[in-house]
């Protein structure tokens, strides 16, 4: 049985996801100074409206944290467990990563302040949600009960993980050139935003399509 508890949590999730990817777009509007083709979109929490980004990292953070909690009654097999554990330190990522803000992308890594060390911390520890993403699919293979929701969650860590690995590619080639630090002739900033809008589309999809299952 679906209990209120549940189903505010799916709600705060979904709205949560929802208001990061408004957010997201939004900067790039009124934060037009930074080039989107490199500086990645921690740096729209620096300086003018910087509020904006930090807001829709802590609404990241309340997504992935609502939807860890969600996984406690619907996931409890292994696959499940594992997928909650790194979807938690997701969780802690995006929280981190709203309270600290970065360092200028263009800042060497013997320069970087606490708080930019921090911040780096918690954009790795964000990234758990691509891993977490895989073990939510092996259980969904391993229940019928998961068979209405399989092929939504299925398609949705398919685009997240498609996302990732372009990412990871580009950053392959394009940093190198710069001697592993990010610059204006690094041109990740595009991939690294259709990733993290990836995730927010997958949390938005857990969370729509978990609370379809009946246990």
């Amino acid at each position: 049985m679906i209990t209120n508890t549940i189903q505010s949590l799916n709600k705060l999730s979904i709205t949560g996801s929802i208001l990061f990817i408004f957010l997201l777009l939004l900067l790039h509007l009124v934060k037009q100074e930074i080039d989107p083709t490199w500086q990645p979109i921690s740096e729209y929490a620096l300086g003018d409206k910087g509020w904006v980004m930090r807001l829709a990292f802590l609404s990241m953070a309340v997504a992935t944290g609502a939807a860890t909690i969600i996984s406690f009654k619907f996931y409890k097999k292994i696959p499940g467990i594992i997928g909650r554990i790194l979807l938690a330190i997701s969780c802690i990522g995006f929280l981190l990563a709203g309270i600290f803000n970065t360092d200028p992308a263009i800042t060497l890594h013997e320069d970087m302040t606490t708080s930019g060390t921090i911040h780096s911390i918690g954009a790795g520890f964000s990234g758990m949600i691509v891993f977490a993403s895989l073990f939510f699919v092996w259980q969904s293979y391993k229940n019928e009960i998961y068979s209405e929701i399989r092929k939504p969650l299925t398609y949705s860590t398919l685009l997240l993980w498609v996302s990732e690995i372009v990412l990871i590619i580009s950053m392959a080639i394009y940093l190198p050139r710069n001697n592993g630090n990010l610059g204006p002739e690094v041109l990740i900033g595009w991939q690294g935003r259709f990733m993290i809008l990836c995730a927010a589309i997958w949390i938005l999809i857990f969370a729509k399509q978990t609370i379809k299952i009946k246990v």
